[in-house]
């Protein structure tokens, strides 16, 4: 992977939803997504598709290159447009680069 980014490549405005763990009425653990920040990212989107029990499926796998958050986890979401997307996996690009590869699944 190239540690060099273009800047104007990160067009798309993205919106970062960060995972909030709570206590409802009764004790128990509520998981609540409120939105952390809106950040640019450069987007690659893949389309995948397999044959499973002789039906086509077609699946999409969204890479988001964004600026690094320093709380960011796999619980929290990215929302595109109006899709949401769970994050799969938090890739550094370097160890001294300010940014980091998401791989992003549609929820």
């Amino acid at each position: 992977m190239e540690n060099k980014i273009n800047i104007g490549e990160m067009d798309t405005l993205v919106t970062v939803q960060e995972c909030v763990i709570t206590t409802g009425s009764v004790a128990q653990k509520r998981y609540e997504l409120r939105d952390h920040s809106r950040v640019w990212a450069k987007l690659e989107r893949n389309v995948d598709e397999s044959v499973q029990y002789g039906n086509l499926d077609q699946g999409e796998t969204v890479r988001a290159t964004i600026y690094k958050i320093a709380a960011l986890t796999t619980r929290w979401r990215i929302v595109i447009g109006d899709e949401s997307y769970a994050i799969t996996g938090i890739d550094p690009i370097s160890r001294y680069s300010p940014l980091c590869v998401l791989t992003l699944r549609r929820i």
